[in-house]
């Protein structure tokens, strides 16, 4: 008896426990990035958040990305613009995450001494990937051909990667 009431105690907690699941928006849009705090998809469009008592808005415009009507970066494929706490700081970063036919990848930025600053990149070419995802302060990213999962974890000053099949970190 005390085994079922632990095993129900254990199933109803899992239900109320955080999953990655990809929303009716997400899969409506095919966003490429699953688990940020907010985020924004398309063409042309903003994301507007606070950073160090600060607001902020990153755009996109076409191929460009800006902050705070600064040009940020520039490059080619499908942007998502989004925000996470990696650093643990109760402070979000700003990750630029871009995709085309053979590439994905993302920039991870740190507002700094009142600049924005490049604190990690990931990402894989030619693997088969289609979608990053986030949970804490990692991420990952699974080699469709291989099966090897890619993982880049936040450890003070830098993002280490490891990966499941030993090879060395794919950033592009």
């Amino acid at each position: 008896m005390k085994r079922l009431i632990g095993i129900f105690a254990l199933m109803l907690a899992s239900i109320a426990g955080f999953s990655q699941v990809r929303s009716y928006t997400d899969n409506q849009t095919d966003t490429f990035i699953i688990g940020l705090d907010s985020y924004f998809y398309g063409e042309n469009g903003s994301l507007g958040f606070t950073v160090k008592s600060k607001d902020a808005r990153a755009v996109i415009s076409g191929d460009e990305v800006l902050i705070d009507g600064a040009v940020l970066e520039k490059g080619a494929g499908a942007v998502i613009i989004g925000t996470h706490d990696f650093t643990g700081d109760r402070q979000v970063e700003l990750v630029v995450a871009r995709r085309d036919a053979e590439t994905i990848s993302a920039n991870i930025y740190q507002y700094t001494g009142g600049e924005w600053a490049v604190i990690g990149r990931i990402g894989a070419a030619d693997s088969g990937a289609r979608e990053i995802r986030v949970f804490r302060q990692a991420f990952t990213i699974r080699n469709k051909r291989t099966d090897a999962l890619y993982t880049w974890t936040w450890h003070a000053p830098k993002f280490d990667f490891k990966s499941s099949d030993g090879i060395s970190d794919p950033t592009p």
